[in-house]
């Protein structure tokens, strides 16, 4: 099977790889990969593309994030399964720690007073009074 994924081909020439696409595909054995590594590589298909994570609060679950259309690739430093792996772990991480961000603000929201407006319902007067 094909995964598709982006490189990072400045990081890719800066290690001394010839990197002449920046999307490129590594062909896997599914039952070669462990469950744990299947299921985050699973979370992110999008047919055989690999999608960036988000964290949507108003469903408290993860999103795979689109840009006009497409959806966002994986980027990884190296056309490489192992580099693919690396990547997919950083988005998981950064993932978590977006839903950690999220969720401390709105737990944070939970405990701010309520907002009332200073105005009082009477009328006000415009002119001065002396």
């Amino acid at each position: 099977m094909k995964l598709r994924f982006r490189v990072n081909q400045a990081e890719a020439f800066r290690r001394g790889l010839d990197v002449p696409k920046s999307i490129v595909s590594v062909d896997v054995t599914p039952s070669e990969i462990p469950q744990d590594v299947r299921n985050l590589i699973a979370d992110r298909m999008v047919g055989i593309d690999l999608a960036q994570l988000g964290w949507s609060h108003s469903d408290n679950s993860p999103y795979k994030k689109y840009e006009l259309g497409q959806p966002v690739l994986i980027q990884a430093s190296e056309p490489t399964f192992e580099a693919l792996l690396d990547a997919i772990r950083e988005d998981e991480r950064k993932l978590e720690k977006d839903r950690q961000y999220k969720l401390a603000a709105l737990s944070a929201a939970d405990f701010l007073p309520p907002v009332h407006s200073h105005r009082s319902s009477e009328a006000v007067s415009t002119e001065d009074e002396f």
